[in-house]
C-alpha cells in the first residue's frame, strides 16, 4: 500500500510541477500575449484614445473604455464592416497603421465639452484637451460653441471659421470655431 501511496504522491508532484512550468514559461510572454488579445467594445461604449507620445511606433493608439463623462473621450457609434470601413464617412476612425485591431474597428463620435477647446492631432484627426489661449500647439486648435444631440448640417452659424461636425449615432453636432 505504501508503494502505491508513493507512485501517486509521485505523479502529483509531477503534475503540480509541469503546470508551474507551463505557467512560468507563459509569464515570461505575458506582455506578448496581453498584446494579441483584442479588446472588446461594444456600440454605445465610451472610449479614450490617449496621445501618441513621441517616440512611439505608429501602431501604439489603442482604445481604453472610460466613463462617458471623460474630456475628451469617443462614444463607439458604430462598428467598422469586414473591410475596415465605417458605416458614414462622418465617423472618426483610427486608420490600421496608426492603431490595435480593436481600436481600428471602432467608428467613433466625440464626446466634448461646449466651451472647451481641443487640439486635433494630425494625421489621424484625434482630439485632446487644449488651452483655448495657447495657439503655438502641433495641430489644429478647435472650441466647441455648442454642443447638440441631433444631426444636423445646418444646425451652426454660417461664418467664417465656424463649422458644423454632424453624427449619425449617435445622432449629435458640435459646432466648432477654428482658431488656428
Amino acid at each position: 500500500m505504501s508503494l502505491s501511496m508513493t507512485r501517486v504522491q509521485m505523479v502529483l508532484v509531477a503534475l503540480v510541477g509541469a503546470v508551474l512550468l507551463v505557467t512560468s514559461g507563459c509569464s515570461l510572454h505575458e506582455p506578448e500575449l496581453q498584446r494579441g488579445l483584442a479588446k472588446v467594445f461594444s456600440v454605445g461604449d465610451c472610449v479614450a484614445i490617449p496621445a501618441q507620445a513621441a517616440g512611439d511606433t505608429p501602431d501604439a493608439l489603442a482604445a481604453d473604455k472610460v466613463s462617458c463623462t471623460a474630456d475628451p473621450s469617443y462614444t463607439v457609434g458604430a462598428m467598422a464592416d469586414a473591410s475596415g470601413a465605417c458605416p458614414s464617412a462622418e465617423y472618426q476612425h483610427v486608420p490600421t497603421q496608426f492603431a490595435d485591431s480593436s481600436t481600428t474597428q471602432l467608428c467613433l463620435v466625440p464626446n466634448l465639452v461646449a466651451n472647451h477647446c481641443y487640439v486635433m492631432d494630425m494625421p489621424i484627426g484625434m482630439l485632446q484637451l487644449a488651452d483655448c489661449a495657447e495657439r503655438g500647439q502641433q495641430g489644429l486648435l478647435v472650441q466647441v460653441t455648442q454642443r447638440l444631440d441631433v444631426r444636423d448640417q445646418q444646425a451652426c452659424p454660417a461664418a467664417v471659421g465656424h463649422y458644423a461636425w454632424p453624427y449619425p449615432s449617435p445622432p449629435r453636432t458640435y459646432c466648432t470655431l477654428t482658431i488656428f
